[in-house]
């Protein structure tokens, strides 16, 4: 027997438009929907489609609204059809959710749940997006330890929660390079850390190495160029460290990492303490904050040697949806690279086309990790 083909969005629109009853296109419109997950990607062009008879209101929220209703799905009269067509570049990956009536939730219809974090949200993979294999080959057989640590902080006047990443075969007798990571418990349980780090290291693609997750308590005050965690990392993690594991103590072999504000954080630690991190990773850096504070800084400073390592999802271009100039990170990130490079700094920056999320962090913090130390 011949099967009839799967019908396109298009001849879907083209049938209901010459069906003679409103049962005609409701069968129709479940038949396609039944057949068919959301949203459709074809090329550049994809269709999200929300099936309800009782809807009174369907809009999408994610990275390409900066999380804001402005994208509202069109009704389709005399049947339960709500649909919206938008164009995404072929590698992006997104995140969103479908608001029906006020409340927000996953697309029922797309299998696709993005990596925890910020979610649970829905997951756009676009047909050129590839992930990094450490994420999608399985775990090497021999995998680090990882171990959880706290300590009181007279810097900060309480006790501070962190985690170390041993590398798979640590010997104590081996020095270690460290990073160190804002944001320790996002790295940890979202960016899954321990299995990047474990699957660079055995299949040869960076030098083994330590890693130091630090869990903040109030990101938001800790991280706004908050001098008193500088000296929490400076004058009293970094030299525990020292003390208690074989590290390198230099600063060309410690980096100081993190994501949005804990990629400020990170460059104004190297800033105020170069003597103690060379390395700088900045995923989605909140450079912008204060006015280009951060850059003004640097831009007061000669060269001071560190190694910078930058990137940013295309999509972050307005974080919280009030189209305040201090919120594009992507631009922010352009300023701070061109400031570094006219000062003669060794700088790697790159756009990707996704939105401000633990899985596009999670899928790019390995290219930080060569770029640091890779063999």
């Amino acid at each position: 027997m011949r099967e009839h083909p799967i019908m396109s969005f298009d001849e879907l629109l083209f049938q209901l438009d010459n069906a003679k009853s409103v049962a005609a296109k409701t069968r129709l419109v479940r038949e396609f929907a039944n057949a068919h997950p959301s949203p459709l990607i074809e090329d550049t062009r994809v269709t999200f489609f929300y099936i309800s008879e009782d809807a009174e209101s369907v809009e999408l929220v994610g990275d390409w609204t900066h999380w804001q209703p402005t994208a509202p799905l069109e009704y389709l009269p005399d049947t339960p059809l709500w649909y919206r067509v938008e164009r995404f570049p072929r590698a992006a990956r997104l995140e969103y959710r479908v608001v029906v009536n006020g409340h927000a939730r996953v697309d029922p219809r797309n299998p696709y749940t993005a990596p925890p974090g910020f979610g649970p949200n829905s997951e756009i993979v676009m047909p050129d997006y590839r992930a990094p294999r450490e994420l999608t080959d399985a775990p090497p057989s021999t995998r680090g330890v990882v171990e959880q640590h706290w300590m009181i902080s007279s810097a900060l006047k309480d006790r501070r929660t962190f985690w170390i990443c041993l590398p798979p075969r640590y010997a104590a007798q081996q020095e270690y390079p460290v990073a160190y990571f804002n944001d320790g418990d996002g790295y940890l349980h979202y960016a899954e850390l321990p299995r990047v780090m474990d699957y660079l290291i055995e299949c040869g693609a960076v030098k083994p190495f330590i890693a130091v997750l630090i869990k903040p308590d109030d990101r938001e005050k800790e991280y706004a160029r908050n001098n008193s965690y500088v000296r929490f990392l400076t004058n009293e993690l970094v030299p525990w460290m020292d003390d208690n594991y074989p590290t390198r103590a230099d600063a060309s072999a410690r980096a100081i990492i993190g994501a949005s504000f804990g990629g400020l954080i990170a460059a104004h630690a190297a800033r105020r303490r170069p003597n103690v991190f060379g390395l700088v990773g900045g995923q989605s850096g909140f450079y912008s904050y204060h006015n280009d504070a951060l850059l003004r800084d640097y831009a007061a400073a000669q060269n001071l040697g560190m190694r910078f390592h930058l990137t940013v999802g295309a999509f972050e271009t307005d974080l919280r949806g009030n189209g305040k100039s201090d919120d594009d990170l992507v631009a922010a990130q352009r300023r701070f690279g061109d400031l570094l490079r006219a000062k003669g700094y060794a700088v790697e920056s790159a756009e990707y086309p996704e939105g401000h999320q633990w899985g596009f962090w999670r899928a790019h913090v390995g290219e930080m990790l060569k770029f640091f130390w890779g063999n």
